[in-house]
């Protein structure tokens, strides 16, 4: 798919999160990513974004489980059970995952470590940069293809099921050489690479 490159730079993006957000929604937000990371270590199984929810196709379970973003609910078959306001330090994501499973009628399992590089990278992405500059994850136009852009109508960037990202200037790097770092690293090399702001370095030389 071509893209028309852009040479422009609107210097009043470095910071979308200096405007007026609700925190409510801010914090549901990077909630539903954790949430959907937590079901992911427990369950396993294929994941997919619309522009309101993630969508799990997890091992075992008969129903998708679906995670909305606006509205702070989990649809799972006929069972819908709401999660924006349980959150607690003291039981962290964690327990906040085993009441939902309960609520849910899903069976508890002890979580483990994701190894879905592609949807690590998206909620480090999320907790690192939703509630500072207004990051998204949608999905792209083509089939197996990811935005990340800053706000509604930000700058925007790609990311493609095979781990080439590609930024609003034309350039195409494969993150996937970055699989061995730590998810926080290689998130903020993915901000740099897509140039959102000018304190985070883009990584090619």
């Amino acid at each position: 798919m071509m893209r028309i490159a852009s040479i422009s730079y609107n210097e009043a993006r470095d910071c979308m999160g200096s405007g007026v957000r609700d925190e409510k929604q801010i914090s549901t937000y990077i909630l539903s990513f954790q949430i959907a990371d937590q079901f992911l270590r427990r369950f396993e199984g294929n994941w997919k974004f619309t522009q309101s929810e993630i969508i799990l196709n997890l091992n075992s379970l008969a129903n998708p489980l679906m995670i909305e973003f606006h509205t702070g609910t989990i649809n799972y078959g006929t069972l819908t059970t709401r999660f924006y306001h349980r959150y607690s330090p003291e039981k962290g994501v964690s327990g906040l995952v085993e009441e939902l499973c309960s609520d849910l009628a899903i069976p508890g399992r002890e979580a483990k470590r994701n190894t879905n590089f592609l949807f690590n990278v998206f909620v480090k992405l999320v907790e690192i940069f939703h509630a500072r500059c207004d990051l998204r994850i949608a999905p792209g136009k083509a089939e197996g293809e990811w935005e990340i852009h800053l706000s509604e109508q930000g700058p925007v960037g790609w990311i493609s099921e095979d781990g080439i990202a590609e930024n609003r200037f034309g350039e195409k790097i494969d993150i996937c050489q970055w699989e061995t770092l730590r998810p926080e690293k290689t998130a903020t090399y993915i901000f740099g690479f897509n140039r959102f702001c000018k304190h985070f370095q883009c990584p090619m030389k």
